[in-house]
This record gives C-alpha cells, sequence and structure tokens, in this order.
C-alpha cells in the first residue's frame, strides 16, 4: 500500500496509547487472525496517513504475519501484543513518511556486536554513562517520531506501561533482560519499520519460515530507516556536540554489512563467550521470550534452532570484523574479562576510541553496578538438548544482563 499523503491527525495528550499504539491488548476484545492489509487499515485510520513509503516492507510484512499466524503458536495475548508491535511499526512508519528526516549530524555511531547473552547489555549501559557517547532509551526506541499533540510526558507514561506489562506478563523474560523506560536498551525496536528484525525472527517468535528468508535479506533499506529513526530521536533529544550514540542489538549480528553501508566509520565492540555458555544462555532467553506470546513452546527446538542459528552469526560476524576496512575499526571483549572487572573492561573501550574516564565517571560505573546486582538465571541446558557445559566463569557482575 502506498497511496497517497494525506493530512496527518494530531492525536490527544491523553490519548496516546490508544489512538497510537496499543498495550498488549488489554482492556480490548480479543484479537482475530492477523491480516497484513487490515493492520495496514488499521494505521492509516490511527495516523490520518497513508504513506508507507518504498513498497519493499510490504513482502517483508506479508511474510512475517502470515508465519505468526501458522508457525507462531500464538496464545491469545501473543497474538495481542504481535498485532501491537506490528500496529506500531506500522503508525511509525507512516510519521517517518510524512516528516522530513531532521538534519542532525550524526558522528559514527559506536555498535556492541554479538550473540545474545555475551555481556552487551551490562557493557552498554556503563557506556551510557560515558558524556561523549548517547545510548537510545527504550521510551525513545518505542516512539522515535513524536506524532503532533503527543508530549514527550505521554512517550514516557506509554513505555512505562509497557515496562509493567512485560514484569506483569513475562516475569522470568523481565528478570532475565531487565529494563525500564528511561534505560538503554536495544536499537532492534527500530528495524521493526521495515519488518526485518531477527529478534523477532529467532528469539521472539517460533516463525521459521520469515527467520530463513530474513537471512539472506540484504536489510540496507531497513538501516536506512533504522539511521532516520535515530535522527528523529536525536532532534528531539539532542547529544552533545562531537558526541557518538553507542548502540546494540543482537540483531546486527547476521546484518553487519548493511549496518556498515548506512553508518559508515562506525566502531564495533565484538563480543566474545564460550559458544557453548552463550548458547545455554540463549536458550532461555529465548524460552522465556516465546512462553510469553506461546503456549506450545518446545525447549529442544529451540536448542536445536539456536544452535544453528549461533554458528551461522557467528561465522558471518568473524568474515565481516577480519576484513581488512573493518578490522582496525573493531574491539573484542571477552566475556570473562567483562564478568570479572567491567569498570576495567569499559575503560579499556573507552581508552581505545579516544575517550578519556576520569574519577566521576568511574564512580558512575560503580555505582551502576552496586545498584544493578546480578540476578540469578539457570541455562536450561537439559530441557532443550543441549550436552552440559563446562564450568562458569565466577563473578558478582551481570551475566544474565544480556
Amino acid at each position: 500500500m502506498n497511496a497517497e499523503r494525506t493530512p496527518g491527525r494530531a492525536l490527544p495528550a491523553d490519548g496516546y496509547a490508544d489512538r497510537y499504539a496499543d498495550e498488549d491488548g488489554r482492556g480490548s476484545e480479543p484479537v482475530g487472525r492477523l491480516d497484513a492489509d487490515a493492520l495496514r487499515a488499521e494505521a492509516v485510520r490511527r495516523t490520518g496517513l497513508a504513506d508507507f513509503g518504498a513498497p519493499g516492507h510490504g513482502p517483508a510484512l506479508d511474510l512475517l504475519v502470515e508465519a505468526l499466524e501458522t508457525e507462531a503458536r500464538l496464545s491469545p495475548a501473543g497474538r495481542a501484543e504481535a498485532r501491537d508491535t506490528l500496529l506500531r511499526a506500522l503508525c511509525t512508519r507512516l510519521w517517518l513518511h510524512a516528516l522530513p528526516v531532521p538534519p542532525v549530524r550524526q558522528e559514527p555511531p559506536v555498535v556492541l556486536v554479538g550473540l545474545p547473552r555475551t555481556g552487551s547489555t551490562l557493557l552498554h549501559r556503563l557506556l551510557a554513562h560515558h558524556p561523549a557517547l548517547r545510548a537510545p532509551r527504550l521510551w525513545e526506541l518505542l516512539a522515535p517520531v513524536t506524532p503532533p499533540g503527543v508530549r514527550t510526558a505521554d512517550l514516557l507514561a506509554d513505555a512505562e506501561r509497557h515496562v509493567a506489562e512485560l514484569t506483569r506478563t513475562a516475569p522470568d523474560l523481565a528478570r532475565v533482560h531487565p529494563t525500564g523506560a528511561e534505560e538503554p536498551e536495544e536499537c532492534e525496536h527500530l528495524m521493526n519499520t521495515d519488518f526485518r528484525n531477527s529478534v523477532l525472527g529467532l528469539i521472539g517468535y517460533r516463525v521459521p519460515s520469515y527467520a530463513s528468508w530474513l537471512a539472506a535479506q540484504d536489510l540496507t533499506a531497513a538501516y536506512t530507516l533504522h539511521r532516520a529513526q535515530l535522527a528523529h530521536i536525536l532532534a528531539r533529544s539532542p547529544a552533545p556536540a562531537g558526541s557518538r550514540l553507542v548502540l546494540k542489538s543482537p540483531s546486527h549480528l547476521w546484518h553487519l554489512p548493511a549496518l556498515d553501508r548506512v553508518h559508515p566509520g562506525a566502531r564495533f565492540v565484538v563480543l566474545e563467550r564460550d559458544v557453548d555458555e552463550a548458547v545455554g544462555s540463549v536458550c532461555g532467553l529465548v524460552s522465556a521470550a516465546r512462553r510469553k506470546r506461546s503456549e506450545a513452546v518446545d525447549p529442544v527446538e529451540i536448542g536445536r534452532d539456536m544452535t544453528a542459528a549461533t554458528h551461522a552469526g557467528l561465522a558471518r560476524m568473524h568474515a565481516f570484523t577480519t576484513d581488512p576496512s573493518v578490522a582496525d575499526r573493531c574491539l573484542t571483549v571477552r566475556f570473562t574479562d567483562l564478568v570479572a572487572d567491567p569498570v576495567a573492561t569499559a575503560r579499556r573501550v573507552s581508552d581505545r576510541l579516544g575517550l578519556s574516564a576520569d574519577g566521576a565517571l568511574r564512580r558512575r560505573w560503580h555505582d551502576h553496578l552496586s545498584r544493578n546486582p546480578r540476578p540469578e538465571h539457570v541455562h536450561p541446558r537439559a530441557a532443550c538438548g543441549l550436552p552440559p557445559a563446562g564450568p562458569r566463569p565466577a563473578s558478582h557482575d551481570p551475566e544474565a544482563m544480556s
């Protein structure tokens, strides 16, 4: 659908969640079968806009919706959440094509890449304390564009409801990956607007046909929208002159060449962990995420699929990061070093980026660690059909922060 643009509808300040994005179907009628055309029509109705931009997103949305219906084994709550995610993405896409991209200078970002469960959240949140680094917060990623008539307070309240609902409906997932409306979060949310998101395809839902298709796609268009959304975020909440964005998401692992084309000169922090340990922890994350959305979760299938996806992702990452044109922009961080001394690791990364880490910053890092003790996280290796792994590294730090 790529109709002519119609005037945007201003949204009442107290009606953001009702008019722009549902909240996991709470207080609404049961959600029927997901239908891509019906979702587009609903997004048009909510925003008063009709231009979705280039039609390339259409096959991705159609395939994802079909996979959600035929493969994901959605529970009623899972179907409502999937509908909310897709509608939010469609509304954001409409606003992106209704408003000009702000002329904000974006320095080459710092991007944390690696498998899920390699310590990227821990390192990301430490680096976010650096005054020269700007990490997008959850509320910004859920609503990168501010529709007319909507206040920042409305966007924050919407994100707080999102977090509360996550904690209520999926306490295991919230414990494994704790978050907050104003906490730094994964920019994978920005990949939804082109409906090409490996987190949706591999972690959040059981959609193997979509995941297989996505692995073969060029995500340049998706990353172009990713960059445009970051420009809107920076225009709304400017970063200090010369500062860099610090980004992270496991979705980048499988598509690094496209990310690098759209964000030329990006610096990469490559997180490494023993593969068996990482796969076991990933399976725990995937199991928790899918139990939130389905009443028929197969742990053995998760173990098999995530083992295959992990090895494919690592092969792609290795090919990218060892390319001579990229290698000098990469810094490797080992999981064992990070959990043994997160402050020293954050300082090493800062030094490599040419950023100082003074005493005040180091005190903020220590304070962050003291306020965020390590959550318990049991790797479901046996349940997922995985062999036993070796001993885990001793650490007081939050290994469970993916």
